[in-house]
């Protein structure tokens, strides 16, 4: 099976195969004795993508059907989290050694990032206990996929589909104009997971015109990496408020809050920057024009779809 849509299912039924897909994906990254960071963060892209598609069917199955998948995905999802968490803060320091050489390093006490990697050991060993393992994650994802695979899904083509692209697209669109007039962390944060819904619901939706939305999708990408980025840096930040003992130099944190100031000013403006032409849109034309690309692909299957060879006159 594959994670994009196909012609012979575009509709919410086949983003109900490609859901079941990708939470199996999570199961399998996470189903083992020891679950590696490599393999939860593998999991937890995975149970992002489900939730995309899932908003890209919401139409098509009851509301009470969505509002439980949903937040059993998100419960799912959420001890990973706290390890992923732990790990990125470690990360986002080599990420400002690389980008600012000396001046980084000298404003990185070794004691505070031993701090942040005892807390990472010891987050991780909350989560998953002495044997380092998820069950609780993969039981719950497990029991999601049951009730997914008994849902009554629509078959209404693009009507569903679109309109579930069209309610990303304008909470991604509204979260970046909030983001423009108040660019708090929660804000840019909100901004963020819209605009990964968005990424990952073009990633399936490719196949309709790959050159255009295939762009769309690399565009949107991006974004969401500027806004990762600039989320990982808050965390931070609030992590080196909260040690001020183990910056204990001239000036104290000073220095590692400037870079992180700087680091963040930077990822703002190429964030507004490509959020200006990814939602340049209005969303009703912004889901007319995918519509147009779904129903030229259709027209297309019918096109190019094998005929049946004309029945054969028996002459006597």
């Amino acid at each position: 099976m594959s994670a994009e849509l196909h012609r012979t299912d575009a509709d919410a039924r086949g983003a109900r195969r490609i859901l079941c897909k990708q939470i199996d994906e999570a199961v399998a990254a996470l189903d083992g004795k020891r679950v590696a960071d490599s393999k939860i963060h593998e999991a937890r892209k995975a149970i992002k993508k489900a939730r995309a598609t899932l908003r890209l069917m919401r139409d098509a199955i009851p509301a009470t059907s969505y509002k439980r998948e949903n937040a059993a995905l998100r419960d799912a999802a959420r001890p990973l989290s706290a390890i992923r968490d732990a790990r990125v803060l470690i990360d986002t320091l080599d990420r400002l050694e690389q980008l600012y050489g000396p001046a980084a390093k000298q404003s990185i006490p070794a004691g505070f990032r031993r701090d942040l990697v005892r807390a990472q050991d010891e987050i991780r060993e909350s989560v998953t206990g002495a044997r380092g393992a998820l069950p609780g994650s993969v039981k719950a994802l497990l029991a999601a996929r049951r009730r997914v695979m008994r849902l009554r899904v629509t078959a209404a083509g693009w009507r569903d589909i679109g309109k579930g692209l069209k309610r990303v697209y304008r909470k991604g669109r509204n979260a970046m104009k909030q983001a423009r007039k108040t660019p708090t962390a929660e804000c840019l944060h909100e901004w963020r997971k819209q605009t990964k819904y968005l990424w990952h619901q073009l990633q399936t939706l490719e196949p309709m015109w790959p050159g255009p939305i295939g762009e769309l999708a690399d565009q949107t990408h991006k974004l969401s990496d500027y806004l990762g980025d600039d989320h990982d840096l808050v965390v931070l930040r609030e992590n080196v408020m909260a040690h001020p003992k183990s910056f204990t130099g001239p000036g104290g944190s000073g220095a590692l809050l400037a870079l992180i100031d700087r680091c963040q000013k930077q990822l703002r403006e190429k964030a507004f920057l490509a959020g200006g032409r990814i939602y340049d849109e209005k969303p009703a034309a912004f889901e007319g024009r995918a519509g147009r690309y779904w129903r030229r692909w259709q027209n297309e299957k019918a096109e190019y779809a094998p005929r049946r060879p004309a029945a054969r006159v028996r002459v006597h």
